[in-house]
């Protein structure tokens, strides 16, 4: 049939089957065929040959139908196939649908859904327009090989009978069994799981299990429940061999004007509270933590917070592995922030908890520290005021109190001249109240104190910039004047967030290289550095980086060692070689200023691409780099990895201490197989290091990620 002929017959049928629904309350069909004769004494429409109908968002395709407009039911064969409006496509053999094609019967059934999952049966029954039965079926979201299509996929569940409630947006399974490659593996007389549209539902989650040599074989047995659409709760009770049941899980909620999150856990297990490694236990002691996240939305100026962060002692969370075990301090803190135009404003408290071992200093409360900063606008020849104030108040058990009001003002003018160099003013006064009372009362220390601080810098950078063939060079020497006070940090202040003072290359440009508040860099210096790069068309690009100051006068005020406090600061640079995209090489250092003895060298690389690649990195610091006293530290990493094909990769590292009475502190391997459907990971680790409360572990790991069935893991160390 001519292609004007199908679209007035489909034109016809259309205003026939309007007068139908009228009386059926069916919704209107459109038919288009090579073929179709009408029987109106008996109602049926016949379509033969490319036929396609359209009802509602649903389109039926086949080789032949029979239409039947009094009792509004489809039959089609050959060739079927029925889009769905949510992106479903089902493929049959026969089919007989009525009541708007929502109920039926189907045969040699297969539905590709929208998430290219795949269901196959021997029949179908369809009720609703949302319930499908199918007998004798598979299912699996596994492609399809495409060289052998009858090839059992990777994995797949067969059952007696599979429903697929939309409704429910549940799939349930009657005498199910887990097939990999076509092979048996597991059994269940009843097992369901959400569809692939649904994103969170109530139900266990997948166990994991194993043995640890700190607790003994374990299971953990995890249970979600979606409260409502704002909130839901996770239970994971771990069930250990040698400390019993440890209680653990999460709670979240989601409001329209903030989020609120707890996760926590709680065990009653033995701990030992020796020292350099003595046993000293307690049994049967309550031990737990608690992580908590809120942010919440006051208005379109102001937000509150809080993080919580605490643990009933500082092995807990690593021996029961919690978050990996590499937490090494806790922070709580609680917030209210504001923000309007170029203004900020903050209120925070702050508790610590260290987890190191070791005989460490108490860590203070900060209870509370008030921020306010305003940035001006530019003025007349392009400069702008600035204002920073801060108000802390700072307790120690059995140390120095410490309560602080501090205001700096600020005004910063840049100038570009016609010959292309930059220079820029800066000039800053800083007022400081201090209260101290210390835990010993010492007249000297004690009380009031205080300090002005003003400060000129002018700094002064000229880049230089040459297009050579294909790539374009760099060269800006960088120069500044700093001028202030000599001696402004009387012995009376107290140093709390001045206290690690890392000079590098990110900061040796700057006028004060404290970072807080109670300490400032005084006395007048000369900064000077120079920055140069070669960048080709692509990728490729090479950089340095190099600086240093000289200061007018030794200042004794400041710590010893920090590396600035002497004429000559430590010597910074960094150097970075990527010719291309497969390698990337970056040297930071710092050296002293006179005797050029190195006292940083990092070293981090990569070489290779997906197929085979390799990170490391170098990494040693002196024991007196700041003004906290610091160990030695000298160690090295290295990550392998490659990515053998489509689905296989595998990846190696090792972590060493080279340091006198080193060696190695962590060494691992995994291997991996990732495809559309599943997901199989082993992981083997060797930790080396110990503490009174876990010893040097081996661990091995299993993750076994079924698509839409979740995850089964163990692990043994």
């Amino acid at each position: 049939m001519f292609r004007p002929a199908r679209i007035f017959l489909a034109m016809v049928l259309f205003v026939m089957a309007t007068g139908v629904a009228a009386q059926t309350t069916g919704s209107p069909v459109v038919i288009q065929a090579d073929e179709v004769t009408h029987d109106q004494e008996l109602g049926n429409v016949v379509a033969r040959g490319n036929v396609e109908i359209t009802q509602n968002e649903r389109i039926l395709f086949a080789n032949s139908v029979t239409y039947n407009q009094k009792t509004n039911t489809v039959t089609a064969s050959g060739d079927v196939v029925v889009l769905e409006p949510n992106g479903d496509t089902l493929f049959a053999d026969y089919v007989e649908l009525t009541d708007d094609m929502r109920n039926g019967v189907i045969e040699q059934i297969r539905i590709l859904l929208a998430d290219d999952s795949r269901f196959a049966a021997v029949k179908g029954r369809r009720k609703d327009g949302t319930r499908t039965t199918l007998t004798r079926a598979v299912y699996s979201p596994c492609k399809v090989c495409e060289d052998d299509p009858e090839r059992a996929p990777l994995w797949q569940l067969k059952a007696t009978t599979i429903l697929h409630d939309k409704t429910a947006r549940e799939i349930r399974y009657q005498n199910a069994r887990l097939e990999l490659y076509g092979v048996p593996i597991a059994y269940s007389p009843f097992f369901s799981h959400p569809d692939p549209t649904v994103k969170r539902k109530s139900g266990f989650l997948t166990p994991s299990f194993g043995s640890s040599g700190n607790l003994g074989a374990f299971i953990q047995v995890p249970y979600f429940w979606a409260i409502d659409e704002s909130q839901d709760a996770t239970f994971s009770p771990i069930y250990t061999r040698d400390e019993g049941i440890v209680f653990s899980g999460e709670y979240r909620r989601r409001f329209n004007f903030g989020e609120l999150e707890f996760s926590g856990s709680l065990a009653e297990a033995d701990r030992n509270i020796g020292t350099d490694f003595a046993e000293d236990i307690r049994t049967d002691e309550i031990r737990g933590h608690i992580f908590g996240h809120g942010r919440f939305e006051l208005d379109e100026t102001w937000r509150a917070g809080f993080d919580i962060e605490r643990a009933t002692d500082r092995s807990y969370l690593r021996r029961f592995n919690f978050f990996g075990g590499q937490k090494t301090s806790l922070t709580s803190n609680a917030f209210v922030e504001g923000f309007r135009g170029r203004n900020y404003a903050a209120a925070n408290t702050y508790l610590y908890q260290d987890l190191r071992s070791g005989i460490r200093p108490n860590t203070p409360v900060v209870a509370p520290m008030l921020d306010f900063n305003h940035v001006g606008k530019p003025m007349e020849f392009g400069g702008r005021f600035s204002m920073d104030a801060n108000f802390l108040s700072l307790y120690r058990e059995d140390a120095a109190d410490t309560q602080r009001a501090s205001v700096k003002f600020g005004y910063e003018l840049p100038f570009t001249a016609n010959a292309g160099y930059v220079t820029t003013l800066r000039a800053t006064f800083q007022s400081d109240l201090y209260y101290v009372e210390q835990a010993e009362k010492s007249v000297e220390n004690d009380g009031f104190t205080g300090r002005l601080f003003p400060q000129i810098a002018v700094d002064w950078r000229y880049p230089f910039v040459r297009d050579s063939g294909k790539t374009r060079q760099l060269i800006e020497p960088i120069a500044a004047v700093v001028l202030s006070p000599n001696g402004s940090n009387p012995g009376a202040i107290p140093s709390e967030d001045s206290v690690v003072v890392e000079i590098d290359d990110t900061n040796i440009l700057s006028a004060d290289r404290f970072p807080g508040i109670d300490r400032v860099e005084s006395g007048q210096k000369v900064i000077y550095g120079v920055k140069m790069g070669v960048f080709g068309e692509g990728d490729g690009r090479t950089t340095a980086f190099f600086g240093q100051s000289y200061r007018i006068h030794a200042d004794d005020d400041l710590a010893n060692e920090v590396g600035i406090e002497r004429h000559l600061s430590d010597f910074v640079g960094r150097i970075e070689i990527r010719p291309n995209q497969y390698l990337n090489l970056l040297y930071r250092f710092r050296s002293s200023g006179d005797s050029l003895d190195f006292k940083r060298n990092e070293v981090g690389f990569s070489l290779g691409t997906k197929a085979l690649s390799l990170v490391g990195n170098y990494l040693f610091i002196d024991g007196d780099v700041s003004e906290v006293s610091l160990e030695k530290r000298e160690e090295v990493n290295f990550i392998v990895r490659s990515q053998l094909d489509d689905n296989w990769s595998i990846a190696m590292q090792t972590q060493r201490d080279l340091g006198e009475d080193g060696g190695t502190l962590f060494a691992g391997a995994s291997l991996t197989y990732e495809d559309e459907c599943f997901k199989f990971t082993t992981d083997a680790r060797r930790r080396f290091t110990r503490d009174a409360d876990f010893e040097p572990s081996d661990d091995i790991l299993f993750r076994i990620t079924f698509k839409h069935l979740g995850t089964v893991s163990t692990s043994a160390n």
